[in-house]
């Protein structure tokens, strides 16, 4: 087929199905399997799904039963490489082809595997998608296909479940949970979680383990919210208020490849006391202070005049960073109470070595400014430095 004519087979299609592709667009936004009854599923037989509106299939499973869902369209590979030349693979689309149900259609909240890197209950494969699902209970369930002008099918086989497919275990703030885990093994928790509540999640392992928390947004949708690696030596913790109510998923993983047991502690938590006022900073002053270590900061407040000049100078015998910014209004989920939270900087000095570091600026309205003092290191000293702030005038 020359250029010419794949533009203008490609141009008319598009044409011709750009009311279905609105109505796909609000159907993957939509929560559910409210399409048309395309009746029951059977193992290791494939369905044919017509080109049209949306469909939904019936699916019968065992507690603990594992399936594997996959979803191919029967147009031919040529065409849809083809297209995806066209559109390149910069923006991929969320992977929504498929949605999990209830008997009575309601949209179940996702595996973890969709909001987590590791294993995927939903996934590419080359000629469409693939649900992967293990059923908590026995019972009745929905299997929910978006529309398409594409005529395909749906195959549904059992799914080999081996020692590191054990679903999603329910637990609960206050709860302390033992297991195994490993870098091919990953576990995930699920729990309640209200909004505004404040909670600590810690794993304790002899392995380098990973806590990963995902949660909904207003909308129902998930992603990952919080992730830590090793606030506690090698163990990590996540610290944070909840923003919505709803499930919560919990994933303990690892750096090591050994199977090695692990420690979960799931508790509810005390809002972070607010960060203490930042000590005042007047032109013509010198102030005399210093930094606990490394990862201290000092915030002082600056009185300005719009139109005025302004000089601050920082020494220090290691390499300090002065900053001017503002107050940030916006609580931090993950409660950062500690120094230097709450500012937002607008202007900072640094040259990367000891000594004095000078920063100059215009004052552009009156007001206050907040001014920052942090380091890159402090060394084997006290963290003593000297703080000076000069008006240049109008």
């Amino acid at each position: 087929m020359t250029t010419v004519r794949r533009l203008a087979v490609s141009f008319l299609l598009a044409a011709a199905v750009a009311p279905l592709a609105q109505a796909q667009a609000q159907s993957r936004a939509a929560a559910g399997c409210a399409g048309v009854d395309a009746g029951a599923l059977t193992l290791g037989t494939a369905a044919r799904v017509d080109p049209g509106a949306a469909r939904s299939f019936a699916l019968t499973l065992a507690a603990g039963q594992g399936v594997i869902v996959d979803l191919s369209s029967l147009v031919p590979a040529a065409a849809s490489a083809a297209d995806d030349d066209e559109h390149g693979d910069d923006a991929k689309p969320p992977l929504r082809d498929l949605a999990l149900c209830d008997a009575k259609g309601a949209k179940l909240v996702p595996l973890a595997g969709e909001v987590f890197a590791k294993g995927g209950s939903v996934s590419a494969i080359p000629d469409g998608q693939r649900l992967r699902f293990v059923a908590p209970a026995a019972g009745r369930y929905r299997i929910g296909v978006v529309p398409s002008a594409e005529a395909r099918e749906i195959l549904v086989r059992e799914r080999v479940l081996g020692h590191a497919s054990g679903g999603v275990a329910p637990t609960g703030l206050g709860r302390v949970e033992e297991g195994k885990v490993s870098s091919s093994a990953p576990q995930v928790f699920t729990f309640a979680g209200t909004a505004g509540q404040w909670v600590e999640l810690k794993s304790v392992s002899e392995n380098d383990t990973v806590l990963h928390l995902a949660g909904p947004d207003q909308k129902g949708d998930y992603s990952e919210i919080a992730s830590n690696d090793d606030s506690d030596g090698l163990n990590p913790v996540i610290r944070r208020r909840l923003p919505v109510t709803g499930t919560y998923y919990l994933q303990v993983d690892s750096l090591g490849d050994d199977l090695k047991d692990f420690t979960l502690t799931l508790k509810a938590v005390k809002a972070p006391p607010p960060p203490a006022p930042p000590a005042p900073l007047r032109a013509g002053a010198t102030i005399r202070d210093r930094l606990a270590n490394g990862d201290d900061a000092r915030l002082y407040v600056m009185p300005v005049q719009a139109g005025h000049g302004y000089r601050i100078d920082l020494t220090a015998p290691y390499d300090g960073v002065v900053a001017i910014g503002l107050p940030n209004p916006v609580e931090a989920e993950d409660g950062d109470g500690g120094p230097g939270g709450g500012f937002a900087e607008v202007k900072s000095q640094d040259t990367n070595t000891s000594g004095t570091e000078r920063l100059t600026f215009t004052a552009r309205s009156t007001g206050q400014l907040l001014v920052r003092v942090k380091s890159f290191g402090i060394g084997d000293g006290d963290g003593g430095y000297t703080l000076t702030a000069t008006d240049l005038g109008g």
